[in-house]
């Protein structure tokens, strides 16, 4: 009685790593795309710092153009990045549009981030496009039953 039992488990096993095997594709991609979009992000997040220093803090005016003119550059490098993004294609064809449909969106609120660093109100519009990217990925995750990632707070 003990070898069918024997027998049934790595079919269990196999099966369940098929299952696993779409999680761990999509975590890998989440963490290389994480790994270039802190790159794209830190420039803007240094600006940020520097126009919220003030008094004997306050960073010169000249550094702060420069730490501007660098997230502009970093802006748009995403922009001109971020569809060459490769999506793994052993991921469900559902799950790679998915994944597209969350690109698209990332692309555009690099593109409202970059007006942002102009217009208050494109940068408010970058944060709810960026939500928006969050939102379709954790579409994924939700298929996979994978807990919702936290990619804004990632990039903070």
């Amino acid at each position: 009685e003990e070898k069918p039992k024997e027998e049934a488990k790595p079919a269990v096993a196999e099966k369940k790593e098929d299952g696993n095997a779409e999680k761990i594709t999509l975590l890998n991609f989440e963490g290389e795309l994480m790994n270039q979009l802190r790159q794209y992000h830190g420039a803007f997040n240094a600006y940020a710092a520097g126009l919220e220093k003030e008094g004997e803090e306050a960073v010169p005016q000249a550094e702060l153009d420069k730490l501007k003119a660098d997230a502009k550059a970093a802006g748009e490098k995403a922009v001109a990045e971020i569809p060459s993004v490769e999506v793994p294609s052993d991921l469900s064809k559902e799950n790679q549009e998915a994944i597209k449909g969350a690109l698209e969106e990332l692309k555009k609120s690099y593109e409202a981030r970059v007006a942002g660093l102009e217009d208050e109100a494109k940068a408010a519009e970058a944060d709810e496009l960026f939500t928006a990217f969050e939102e379709k990925l954790n579409t994924v995750h939700e298929e996979l039953k994978l807990i919702p990632g936290q990619f804004a707070a990632e990039l903070q």
